[in-house]
């Protein structure tokens, strides 16, 4: 996912119950291999690795 705001990036954090929102990155935390964040000119972008078992 792209995002034109390179300044803020994303930081892991534990949402409330009744949190309305703040769970993206612990969803993708609990399903990918790795994940990071890069930035780029006017931009940062989380990238994910998401592997499972070969069928």
């Amino acid at each position: 996912m792209t995002d034109p705001d390179p300044r803020a990036l994303p930081v892991l954090v534990r949402a409330a119950e009744d949190a309305e929102a703040g769970r993206g990155l612990a969803l993708l935390d609990a399903v990918a291999v790795r994940w990071g964040v890069r930035q780029g000119a006017g931009r940062k972008t989380v990238w994910c690795e998401v592997g499972g078992k070969p069928t």
